[in-house]
């Protein structure tokens, strides 16, 4: 798997990115996600 960003591949743990959320069927870097919609996702 793929972030949906940056492309780069996905592992569950990357200390790089830090966590990775799935939405709407995309994966995503918390990082990636944030700097797209300028909104930061929050772990639950």
């Amino acid at each position: 798997m793929h972030c949906a960003l940056c492309n780069e591949p996905i592992e569950i743990i990357n200390p790089e990115y830090g966590e990775v959320y799935k939405v709407d069927g995309e994966y995503w870097h918390a990082e990636c996600y944030a700097e797209y919609f300028e909104v930061a996702l929050e772990s639950v």
